[in-house]
Order: structure tokens, then C-alpha cells, then sequence
């Protein structure tokens, strides 16, 4: 069987190197994946760095059902994020002229809930969650809210998580696949590798 670039399902992953596999190679989609700030920032923000691979990553999964997770911190990280982003369109030169900052906030929110309207996803709760965020944060240096994206996808039951960020590579590829843009690819298994995890 080939790599996970062709096959994210079976035999592939223990083939890929540190279990970070380029979204763009995916061909036979996962079942599940739990989706988190940076990803999703990316797919919806056209100026965000790995929009284009995110997005359309993001619509494939949509498209192929695969059910994505999510939680409370992240849809609050989005507000925060929605809301930095917005002040700084309306402070370029040149911005759209009588657009606020919540018009623009509102309109990057209307659109992830959009999505979650669209997709099947599905909202875990925190609570089950807290010990084995504390054991993630003490074990891999991950922050809390981090912490919580990635103990997720072992008690979720999904294939890996959908980020942007390369500091998801310090956690034991084992616990943690990653889909992530080629961009991103070579860097998150960088962390992995000075992280002391193996290849395989």
C-alpha cells in the first residue's frame, strides 16, 4: 500500500515521515480530523500564509464528509482573531470606506459558522477533556489551549488535526498525526525530529 499521501487511512501513515502529511497529497480522505485556530484561520483568511491549500483542503473534507471537530476555544480564539484582523483592515490606507471593525469581524464569523452549518461537524465538550490536557501541557510544552486541539483527536477518536502550526510537531507523532500545507510541512517535522521523536 502507498504512503499516506495516497492512503491517510491505512498503512501509509507509519511510512510518512513523523506522521506529517501534506494536505495536498491526500487523495482518500480521513473519516475525521479535528480542526483548530490556525487551520481554520487560514481557510477562511485569503492574506493568511497556507490559505489556498488550507481552503481547499478544507472544502475537500466538506465535500468527502468527513466529520471535523471542534470546541469553545475555538470558536472564542476566532472571535479574538476576527476582531484583530478587521482593525487592522480598517487601518490600512486605502480600506473599504465606511466598513467598520465589527462588519468585518461579523462577516469572517458569519462565515465559519457557515461552514459548521455546512459540514458535519461536531462540538465536543471541554470538561471530559481537562486530565489529558494537563498531561499533554506537562508532557510536550504545548500551551493549554493547544493542549486541548490535541487531546482531542485521541479522544474524539479522529484520524489526526488540521493545522497551520508547527508547533503541534513537538507532540508524539503516535498521539498526534498531522494534515498540514506542504509550505508547512518540512518545518512541523523539524519539531518533530528536535522534539526526539522517530521518523516512523
Amino acid at each position: 500500500m502507498g504512503s499516506i499521501e495516497s492512503d491517510p487511512i491505512g498503512a501509509g501513515p507509519a511510512r510518512t515521515p513523523y506522521r506529517v502529511f501534506p494536505t495536498e497529497g491526500v487523495t482518500r480522505m480521513p473519516k475525521a480530523v479535528v480542526i483548530e485556530r490556525s487551520f481554520v484561520l487560514a481557510a477562511l483568511e485569503g492574506a493568511v500564509p497556507g490559505h489556498d491549500a488550507a481552503a481547499a483542503f478544507l472544502e475537500r473534507m466538506v465535500a468527502a464528509e468527513t466529520t471535523l471537530f471542534f470546541n469553545d476555544v475555538l470558536e472564542l480564539q476566532l472571535q479574538d482573531d476576527a476582531f484583530d484582523l478587521a482593525e487592522r483592515e480598517v487601518g490600512v490606507p486605502g480600506a473599504r470606506s465606511g466598513t467598520t471593525v465589527s462588519e468585518l469581524a461579523r462577516s469572517m464569523l458569519a462565515r465559519w459558522q457557515s461552514l459548521i452549518s455546512s459540514a458535519d461537524a461536531v462540538y465536543v465538550e471541554l470538561a471530559p477533556l481537562l486530565e489529558d490536557v494537563l498531561y499533554y501541557r506537562e508532557r510536550f510544552g504545548l500551551p493549554a489551549l493547544d493542549s486541548v486541539q490535541a487531546a482531542m483527536v485521541m479522544a474524539s477518536g479522529a484520524d489526526g488535526i488540521a493545522t497551520v502550526d508547527r508547533n503541534f510537531g513537538a507532540v508524539d507523532p503516535s498521539l498526534l498525526p498531522i494534515f498540514t500545507p506542504q509550505s508547512f510541512v518540512q518545518s512541523t517535522r523539524d519539531t518533530r525530529s528536535a522534539s526526539g521523536w522517530p521518523m516512523r
